[in-house]
């Protein structure tokens, strides 16, 4: 690394706060740009052969964001080269991590499944559609959120205890994000509420990804965990809406998937492991 030059990034380096934020729009905007290209060289395409008899648009649009999304990845790459190694690569053992994750999966989902099986509330058996919305989920917001500003976030800083303020920044974007959803249909309660859910997600995803070193394990998490939400038909629609109104059982149960996401993340990267997220960190933007 000694013999190639490092790119300066000069308004990035100024203020790491503020980076992680230009860097999470920067990231959603170059992928509406990529999907937009991809999308026209697939509408040229048709003129030469008609692949809509074999391949539904939905099921395009899933593959087109998700090329987008690891386009972005590469970008953000070849943006920070030499210094990063990228966010696929990890040096920690990405099979353990990858159990490790799927025992946090059940963690989280074995609580709630049992109280709507209590409760009497309906199972609705995974559409294509509400798994295309998940792999569009799990890979953009993912690349958004954690892979591009995250890793950046990882970076700027030099010691531990910092580590809580890139979760805290980058998971507070996510939950906001959410948000939107009142202009598509989504109930302002509902809202409410899943921006306190998606506040621990957005936490709980970003622990993961930090001690794991790869964004792999985030995205598995995240597509996982929606696939799931997205069979509660009762409360949310197959794009991810939640259209009708809360009740006082779901607010307690969304406040206690609150807390235990935020246990689980407190014990990921609890003190005792900052010096170890901070090594991986150091090794995978190549540090001195």
């Amino acid at each position: 690394m000694k013999d190639k030059k490092i790119i300066k990034h000069r308004i990035l380096d100024h203020n790491y706060g503020f980076g992680i934020v230009l860097l999470t729009v920067l990231a959603f905007i170059l992928m509406q740009i990529f999907g937009g290209v991809i999308g026209s060289i697939f509408g040229f395409l048709t003129v030469f052969v008609d692949y809509t008899k074999v391949i539904s648009m939905n099921t395009l649009m899933t593959i087109i964001t998700v090329v987008a999304a690891f386009l972005m990845l590469a970008l953000h790459k070849r943006w920070f080269y030499p210094e990063f190694e990228g966010n696929l690569k990890t040096s920690n053992n990405l099979g353990r991590w990858l159990l490790l994750t799927l025992g946090i999966l059940l963690l989280i989902v074995v609580p709630d499944a049992i109280a709507m099986v209590v409760n009497g509330k309906p199972f609705a058996a995974p559409t294509l559609t509400s798994v295309c919305t998940s792999l569009v989920a799990g890979t953009s917001e993912e690349v958004a959120f954690r892979g591009v500003p995250g890793s950046y976030g990882m970076r700027q800083i030099n010691e531990g205890k910092k580590i809580p303020v890139v979760v805290l920044i980058t998971s507070v974007l996510f939950s906001l994000m959410h948000a939107t959803n009142l202009f598509a249909g989504a109930s302002s309660s509902a809202t409410l509420v899943q921006l306190v859910t998606t506040l621990g997600m957005g936490a709980l995803f970003c622990a993961i990804y930090l001690r794991s070193g790869t964004i792999i394990t985030a995205m598995m998490l995240h597509f996982l965990y929606d696939v799931y939400a997205l069979m509660n038909a009762e409360a949310v629609s197959e794009t991810g809406i939640m259209v009708n109104g809360v009740t006082k059982t779901d607010v307690i149960a969304n406040l206690v998937l609150f807390v235990l996401e935020m246990l689980v993340v407190c014990f990921l990267l609890r003190k005792s492991v900052w010096d170890e997220v901070m090594a991986l960190w150091s090794k995978k933007w190549n540090k001195q």
